[in-house]
């Protein structure tokens, strides 16, 4: 290498004499903000294997950040967005676990579901038939929340709820009697939610149906102090207080659709992770990714203290096995996984992913027990199973 070339130049020369692919490995491993070879379109990963590289991913979601039309204070907490002039209020959702069989075992139904995915509202009604229907967790009158994923704009399973799983389910809601039904989330960092929820096709979901879509983002937000967390809002020597949705407050019943798959910082996403879209974005930041990342899959579990879905309804008929979230290597495995429990979910849905290890690199090959993400849950009271004795699986 000529001493007085530098590096970008060097591997442009590489490109030119050696081949492209060479010169993107080179290139990924500069690690430096906007330097991570983004395109044009932001929205893009600019490199089909980037979901490889962490630190690369990373630097192209600081690229996003720095380049498009956010609006300002996007990521901190002004004073005007919160009740109760930002003091802490009293707030929890929990409840018993609906979904309970012999022994008080957490129920979690497993549902193939039908080929070519020709039938989805069938499919999703087996699988909460399996635990005893929406009867067991909803009653007529309740004021009901959708919580979807909205992480990015990109194609299902990548960006989120596949919006024909969420039309599917709210027309379920609507024939079984459940009336007043809303779906609410804020997206990842490729916001604003504004934009990805036309991406997602959820507005045009939710005008089908005449259901109320609440982005989070123009909503009043509430602080809220989770005493027992040990890592979320306990960075920089707070008390655990981190900022939730107010309308929060405003629904009787909870439904969460994760979509099931691999996380490259948390090392999978699923009914716990679900949650990171109704906390706060200054929290997400200097909370969430605080220390490089290192505790990202315990201060995740911990966002879920206040709150326990009455039901989770998972998609796993397709899946990434490996990166993640938005962009990583995808499999097909056909499922439908429903529970009243996060934690029983989420064990259940880490289990089938396994099935494809070690066939690809991931962050789940543990004892799905011991992962830190489910661990750290159990530890401060998250979900209601403990321990692989407290799940029975519905076939």
């Amino acid at each position: 290498m000529d001493k007085g070339k530098g590096r970008r130049e060097f591997f442009k020369d590489l490109a030119k004499y050696g081949g492209a692919g060479l010169a993107a490995v080179g290139l990924l491993s500069l690690h430096k903000p906007r330097e991570a070879g983004a395109v044009a379109d932001l929205d893009r990963q600019a490199h089909s294997e980037l979901w490889k590289f962490r630190d690369a991913w990373m630097d192209q979601v600081d690229e996003f950040i720095a380049n498009s039309p956010l609006p300002k204070g996007y990521f901190s907490k002004e004073p005007e967005e919160f009740v109760n002039n930002m003091k802490p209020v009293k707030w929890s959702h929990h409840h018993p676990n609906w979904y309970t069989g012999n022994g008080n075992k957490a129920l979690v139904s497993i549902t193939e579901a039908t080929p070519l995915h020709k039938d989805i509202k069938g499919d999703i009604k087996r699988s909460i038939d399996k635990l005893g229907g929406l009867g067991k967790s909803l009653k007529k009158t309740d004021k009901i929340l959708i919580k979807p994923n909205s992480n990015t704009g990109d194609e299902w399973p990548r960006g989120g709820t596949d919006y024909r799983f969420l039309d599917a389910l709210i027309q379920i809601l609507h024939d079984e009697g459940y009336g007043n039904v809303s779906v609410g989330d804020s997206c990842g960092p490729w916001g604003p939610t504004e934009r990805v929820f036309p991406m997602l096709r959820f507005d045009e979901v939710c005008k089908k149906n005449g259901v109320e879509l609440l982005d989070f983002d123009k909503t009043k937000w509430m602080h809220v102090t989770n005493a027992n967390a040990e890592y979320l809002g306990k960075f920089g020597g707070g008390d655990g207080t981190v900022g939730y949705p107010e309308p929060l407050r405003n629904f009787d019943k909870i439904i969460y659709t994760p979509v099931m798959k691999t996380h490259v910082t948390a090392g999978f996403t699923m009914g716990l992770k679900l949650s990171v879209g109704i906390l706060h974005r200054e929290d997400r930041g200097n909370q969430l990714h605080n220390l490089n990342h290192i505790f990202n899959k315990q201060a995740v579990g911990e966002i879920n203290i206040p709150i326990k879905p009455d039901l989770v309804i998972m998609d796993g008929r397709r899946s990434l096995i490996a990166g993640g979230p938005s962009h990583g290597e995808e499999i097909a495995p056909g499922f439908i996984v429903a529970s009243g429990c996060q934690v029983a979910n989420d064990v259940v849905g880490v289990e089938i992913l396994q099935e494809w290890y070690p066939a690809s690199p991931n962050m789940i090959g543990m004892y799905v027990w011991n992962n830190p993400l489910i661990s750290q849950a159990v530890k401060v009271g998250c979900g209601y199973a403990r321990g692989p004795e407290d799940i029975k699986r519905v076939l």
